[in-house]
């Protein structure tokens, strides 16, 4: 059974291709933007209480998001 939670050692260019999307495309951080590429590349699911940037992206994007507040 593989663990709720991945650590990432290495980020592949797949991933900062994406992130340049998404902050071409939304008025998110560099940081945010990386994180949430590396969880699309993944196709797993994002856990955050960043309702302020998150939330934009998520009515645009297909992306798994929990909320924990």
């Amino acid at each position: 059974m593989e663990p709720p939670t991945k650590i990432v050692y290495n980020i592949g260019s797949n991933v900062f291709q994406e992130a340049g999307r998404l902050k071409a495309s939304h008025k998110i951080s560099l940081a945010d933007s990386i994180l949430l590429a590396q969880t699309i590349v993944l196709n797993g699911t994002l856990l955050t209480a960043d309702h302020h940037e998150m939330e934009k992206v998520e009515a645009l994007e297909d992306i798994n998001i929990l909320w924990i507040r």
